[in-house]
């Protein structure tokens, strides 16, 4: 069997040029509510919106279990919408629980200054919870 070689097609004949959005991964610290209302942890620049990674709450003291409903948006809590949560956090006694890591450019997004808000179910701790969240900001 006798045939014609192809050559193979080589990369300087198909150059793409793709040009990246930079990605910063900010990291803050805040202060827990001790109360069951709705708080505000972390509001974006005008104009921009949060791109979750990750978010780790920390109890130091030990007063029992605690459920944490964390989610977009300034709704008095998860139920009013669920198409806006992130997760329900289960904060175990002197201990942690975070939400999942999530990849580059995959995790929550809220929409243009919209910020990201958690309230306690049930009954909330009389010491403040340290809440740690790795985000990004996104035109």
């Amino acid at each position: 069997m006798t045939g014609k070689r192809i050559a193979p097609r080589r990369p300087e004949n198909h150059n793409v040029v793709l040009r990246q959005r930079p990605y910063k991964l900010l990291v803050t610290e805040v202060a827990g509510p001790t109360g069951t209302g709705r708080a505000t942890v972390l509001t974006p620049r005008p104009g921009y919106r949060i791109r979750l990674v990750r978010l780790r709450m920390l109890q130091t003291a030990g007063e029992g279990r605690f459920l944490v409903e964390v989610y977009f948006g300034t709704a008095p809590n998860l139920i009013t919408v669920p198409s806006q949560g992130i997760d329900i956090l289960a904060v175990p006694n002197i201990g942690s629980d975070s939400t999942r890591t999530f990849a580059r450019r995959e995790g929550p997004r809220g929409l243009r200054d919209e910020p990201i808000s958690v309230r306690h179910r049930g009954i909330a701790p009389s010491t403040p919870l340290r809440i740690f969240i790795d985000y990004t900001e996104e035109p």
